[in-house]
């Protein structure tokens, strides 16, 4: 290659050729679903509050937890337990069986959660309706 040539075969300058970078804020629309699903996740966990619920005697959380396990029935537990100044949510599901100071709680997704009985703030027998009364 000769410098007389150098007219016809000449380098893209985007500073020259008027191409103004946008720098990061090109990629500001290119969001993957899968991360917009997580933030848009976050932010509604960060927006919720759970209400506290009575705390109940342990006598009667006993009783429930033993009508649950017998007749199968789905029971909702509030622990006893803040995180960032807020109750979790609700566990939902049967009890499944206990061992100790622990009950097994199957959830309708069939991942099965422990729990110590004595963080059990609040639980209830979930109300359910009938199919033909829907």
């Amino acid at each position: 290659m000769d410098n007389t040539n150098l007219d016809n075969n000449f380098i893209i300058n985007p500073t020259t050729s008027g191409y103004s970078d946008r720098k990061m804020a090109k990629w500001q629309g290119l969001i993957l679903s899968e991360h917009n699903e997580l933030t848009s996740e976050k932010n509604k966990h960060a927006k919720k509050i759970n209400l506290k619920k009575d705390k109940q005697e342990e006598e009667q959380v006993y009783e429930l937890i033993d009508y649950s396990y017998s007749q199968k029935k789905v029971v909702i537990i509030q622990v006893d337990c803040l995180f960032d100044g807020k109750y979790e949510d609700d566990i939902v599901g049967v009890v499944c069986g206990y061992f100790h100071e622990n009950i097994y709680l199957q959830k309708e997704n069939s991942e099965v959660v422990v729990c110590d009985i004595g963080l059990i703030r609040h639980i209830e027998v979930e109300k359910t309706i009938k199919w033909y009364k829907k």
